[in-house]
């Protein structure tokens, strides 16, 4: 395995994992800002 190869795998792990934080963390931001939207739907039933 030389470098390019690993320097490509290594990119795209960190890659992965840093889309995975980044898509949770605004998730979790949009709940605390907007609310949780079971919450929301039990008030409008």
């Amino acid at each position: 395995m030389d470098d390019e190869m690993k320097r490509r795998l290594v990119y795209g792990i960190l890659s992965l994992i840093l889309s995975t934080l980044a898509t949770r963390l605004a998730l979790y931001l949009t709940d605390k800002i907007l609310g949780n939207p079971e919450d929301s739907e039990a008030l409008t039933d």
